[in-house]
């Protein structure tokens, strides 16, 4: 009886050794015509890239407004917009999935304060050139202007925005620290 059972094992063990070295030859064995008909299948794994960034941020403790600034733009076509009205002498705009930064100068100088009614100008203006956009944030900020200026030379030279998007980042939660 145990001589039954140890020659069975290891015909079972023989054949399964055998059968797994036959199914090493992967597509070799197969014919050329087989080859040629076989899809290759490549998974779009972007909505876990996208939670995997999301919960990222979260974890650096970054608000929403700031999850997706991993896309910036510079909005020529907004900037000149909110260029041509009245109160503004110069703008710069940079859009960042669904929000856009205005980085303006007032006609009359730095003594200028935005107010509210121009601030609204501005986001209808923006967003009248993009209707994607969500939210619209102005400051008149000296510094934020020159540093949105260097933002959009760099994107308009053509250079990742990998390299400063942390910094920008930074700066719009700075700038806009009750918009988080």
């Amino acid at each position: 009886m145990k001589k039954t059972i140890l020659v069975t094992s290891m015909a079972v063990m023989l054949s399964s050794f055998l059968g797994a070295c036959g199914m090493n030859n992967n597509d070799k064995d197969m014919g050329k015509e087989a080859r040629n008909n076989m899809t290759e299948v490549n998974y779009d794994n972007r909505a876990d890239r996208n939670m995997n960034n999301m919960n990222n941020n979260m974890d650096m403790g970054m608000d929403n407004q700031y999850d997706e600034n991993t896309r910036m733009d510079v909005a020529d076509k907004a900037a000149n917009k909110v260029t041509d009205l009245k109160e503004v002498e110069d703008a710069t705009v940079i859009v960042t999935e669904n929000n856009a930064y205005v980085a303006a100068k007032l006609k009359g100088g730095e003594s200028m304060k935005l107010s509210k009614e121009t601030e609204k100008k501005i986001g209808d203006t923006v967003r009248k050139t993009d209707p994607d956009i969500n939210d619209v944030f102005v400051s008149t900020n000296p510094d934020f202007n020159d540093r949105m200026n260097g933002y959009a030379d760099e994107i308009n030279k053509g250079n990742p925005v990998s390299g400063f998007v942390r910094e920008f980042n930074d700066t719009i939660k700075r700038v806009f620290p009750t918009n988080r």
